[in-house]
């Protein structure tokens, strides 16, 4: 029998081997990484997560892939993720489908992604039933999911799950497709929180193949773009173990450009290695010249000039070095030196327009069509093709390029971001079909376009442009206000592209506004307040999006002057006046809310959300029946709006109708999975239905949602209360109490469960502080009568 022949390698395998036979320099970095696999994880010397930091261009990316194959040689199971995957969920499917690739299949995260993305089609298909054909838009809105839900760099942003108003808009949203059945649905609670759910599932799946391999790595690269959304999902993941006990035999490796962030990391030293990288010494770079054939002296010493010794201008300019006694060649000739075709090298400089592109975006920036122009790209040292699909050319490349087209026709420059910001338009009105309007910016294809446009249209006019862009802004921070960071960041980036100083500086200072305050807007938009040039109308949305967040914050007076002066500014904006009316109710001053929704109806008679604080504010004065027939028109308004169904439940509630309350309750929170409140009220209707279970449930959601709330605990002592368990009862209200000392509502409800344990002393004290905290509580002074009363009517008392 003839020996076999041995397996002949592949096409990508002779590229890799290739690409490795290259690389050069980077020894000692080559060997720390190296090393740590021959030191045990119990080792203190054994570092569990590695982070190799530079600027770019400075090859952090080449020297992940080399630390990848270093993995493999040591038996590793490796999967790598870059910024293409921009949420929790995108990355445990990249990391899923890399380990199924080398043999280990991670099962059970499969069938939970799977159920995850049949979920999002559900919804995607339930609109197409109910009657509209739903555009690619459409769908791509109703698959979002995702939501920014809160501050910035936090894995909240990742754990929203679907926003209502993208899915329910013409198709009942997730009442329509889960009914009142959502919170036992897989599919629910995956929308709901697909973070929390997914999590346990990949750390199960990582200590059971970390069993059959010797080490698990994964590498993370372009950190710097997606640790906002990260970072602390991998704080938690590595160090808290609130998603379980992941296997000592895995490495993590992180490639950004800025330093870990203290707060999170800083503490960890002894478990991470810090890897900072330079440019390539000269020794460096002449060894990577050599090893590609440049060796004439002139040549060399004119590429270590151009390239300032980054590794991939090194690496560029030794594929294109040009002739010797060439010095004044420009770095860009050199970058396409090697292309003769005039199409061609018009083209590849038209690609570095938008700040990353697909096949449909280069047929728009090209001058000219070029056939096989795309996959040409590919073929370019400069241009990096993350895990998403769109590309893009290296930065330090794409600059110099970006330079000479702006300053060698102004008009081709114009032109040609015209073109692509046309292109982009186009995107973003397909991304809005099914869309709540007020509710755009939270949308995150619809938001990408939506600044993609405003980048090309400030980098072909920076001045005529700027008040658009600083309007978007008002619109983000209303809507939106954890994505104002990349608001602002667009505003940078094309002042710099475009060399406009009005435009870094507008975009610096509120980046700076931003990233100082967390989530809040307010500096931001107090800078467009103070100096930006609104007209009216923008000015009052600027300070009605600041009298939110001041609301939100607490800050009633500041939040009630904003409002005011909204509607001197602009006094027909319905917005300022519904607004208003919230900060008054809150107050107490409800005939006051209520003249200012008069106001609001009269300029918008057909607003729903005005019409639903009409309905909240008549629940709110005891109103009950007025109250109901608002919510009934405000729902018939808006049907995708959750909160009417949320305040109509809890006034038939207070009628006595718990089956109808509890319908409505069950309707919200589909349509809302996140309804804090909602499910505090729903759990309140299960107690009085007889369902402690489903209102314990219901409750603990609650606490995940919206930890440390007062309200939460001292519902959860009304089930125990209402079931006989009045120990645990007195506990949950003292628990209630802790967390706000004036919770005159706990006072009183401790008394009732003090009182079934024979406590009365103690009850009549609770009531006595219930009356002292809220003189006005009439509940607790009839109970305290009544305790009087009883006492009275007791011989020896």
């Amino acid at each position: 029998m003839p020996p076999s022949s041995p397996r002949r390698l592949s096409l990508q395998q002779i590229v890799e081997g290739r690409r490795r036979a290259a690389f050069v320099g980077r020894e000692a970095e080559l060997d720390l990484f190296r090393s740590n696999f021959t030191i045990p994880p119990e080792d203190p010397r054994h570092r569990f997560v590695f982070h190799v930091r530079g600027n770019a261009g400075v090859g952090k990316t080449s020297l992940v892939r080399e630390w990848q194959q270093v993995a493999r040689e040591f038996g590793a199971l490796a999967a790598s993720v870059d910024e293409g995957a921009d949420s929790v969920p995108e990355v445990l499917a990249a990391v899923a489908a890399q380990c199924a690739e080398q043999g280990h299949p991670l099962k059970a995260l499969d069938r939970m992604l799977a159920a995850y993305r049949r979920a999002l089609h559900t919804v995607a298909d339930r609109l197409a039933a109910d009657g509209d054909d739903p555009t690619p838009g459409a769908l791509a809105a109703a698959q979002a999911g995702l939501i920014a839900a809160g501050a910035i760099p936090v894995v909240g942003a990742l754990a929203g799950g679907i926003d209502p108003a993208v899915v329910a808009r013409g198709a009942g949203g997730l009442r329509a497709v889960f009914g009142g059945r959502a919170r036992q649905q897989e599919e629910a609670r995956l929308l709901a929180d697909p973070v929390r759910e997914l999590t346990p599932v990949l750390v199960a799946e990582l200590g059971r193949v970390g069993d059959a391999v010797p080490w698990v790595v994964l590498f993370l690269d372009t950190y710097e773009r997606t640790a906002p959304l990260l970072d602390r999902w991998l704080a938690d993941l590595l160090f808290s173990g609130r998603y379980g006990e992941l296997p000592a035999n895995l490495v993590l490796t992180l490639a950004g450009q800025r330093r870990l962030d203290p707060a999170r990391w800083g503490d960890r030293g002894r478990l991470v290695a810090d890897v900072p990288l330079g440019p390539f010494t000269e020794a460096e770079s002449r060894q990577l010249l050599h090893g590609r054939g440049v060796v004439a002296e002139p040549v060399v010493r004119e590429v270590l000039r151009l390239s300032g010794g980054l590794p991939v201008l090194v690496s560029t300019l030794a594929a294109n070095p040009g002739a010797a006694g060439e010095a004044n060649a420009t770095a860009v000739e050199r970058f396409l030196a090697g292309e003769s075709d005039p199409d061609r090298r018009a083209a590849a400089l038209a690609c570095a327009l938008p700040r990353r592109f697909d096949e449909d975006l280069v047929a728009v920036a090209a001058p000219t069509p070029v056939p096989g122009l795309y996959d040409w790209l590919h073929e370019l040292p400069f241009v990096v093709e993350p895990h998403s699909g769109r590309s893009r050319y290296h930065g330090v490349v794409r600059a110099p390029m970006l330079r000479l087209q702006r300053t060698g026709s102004p008009q081709r420059w114009t032109e040609a971001h015209d073109r692509l910001a046309d292109a982009f338009a186009v995107r973003r009105d397909a991304a809005a079909d099914g869309v709540d309007p007020d509710r755009l910016w939270a949308d995150e294809p619809w938001r990408r376009a939506a600044l993609d446009v405003l980048y090309h249209r400030l980098c072909a006019r920076p001045r005529t442009a700027l008040p658009d862009a600083l309007r978007a802004g008002i619109e983000v921070c209303g809507q939106q206000p954890s994505a104002a960071r990349h608001w602002a960041r667009t505003l940078v980036e094309a002042g710099e592209d475009a060399d406009s100083a009005v435009l870094r500086d507008w975009g610096r200072d509120l980046l700076a506004a931003v990233m100082d305050h967390g989530p809040r807007p307010t500096a931001a938009l107090g800078l467009l307040l103070t100096r930006a040039e609104l007209t009216d109308t923008d000015r009052a949305a600027a300070l009605v999006a600041r009298a939110w967040d001041r609301f939100r914050a607490g800050e009633l007076d500041a939040a009630l002057s904003d409002h005011g002066r909204a509607i001197a500014v602009d006094p027909r904006s319905e917005r300022a006046y519904q607004g208003r009316s919230v900060v008054l109710r809150s107050l107490g001053r409800y005939e006051e809310a209520l003249a200012d929704l008069d106001r609001a109806e009269e300029i918008a008679p057909a607003w729903a959300w005005a019409v639903r604080e009409r309905g909240e504010t008549y629940r709110r004065m005891g109103r009950l029946t007025e109250a109901l027939t608002v919510l009934d028109r405000a729902h018939a308004l808006d049907p995708a709006d959750a909160v009417p169904l949320g305040s109509r439940g809890l006034v038939r509630h207070r009628l006595g109708r718990h089956e109808e309350a509890l319908e409505d309750f069950d309707r919200a929170i589909a349509l809302w999975p996140e309804y804090a409140w909602a499910l505090v009220r729903r759990a309140r209707v299960r107690t009085a239905l007889g369902d402690p279970v489903g209102a314990l449930a219901d409750l603990d959601r609650a606490e995940e949602l919206t930890p440390g709330l007062a309200g939460t605990e001292g519902e959860r002592g009304e089930v125990y209360r209402a079931t006989g368990r009045y120990e645990e009862a007195v506990a949950c209200y003292g628990r209630a109490l802790a967390q706000d000392p004036e919770y005159a509502w706990a006072h009183g409800s401790r008394a009732l469960a003090l009182e079934a344990l024979g406590r009365v002393a103690e009850a009549r004290a609770e009531l006595d502080r219930a009356l002292e905290l809220d003189p006005g509580y009439g509940w607790a002074r009839a109970q305290r009568a009544r305790l009087g009363a009883e006492a009275r009517g007791r011989p020896g008392e």
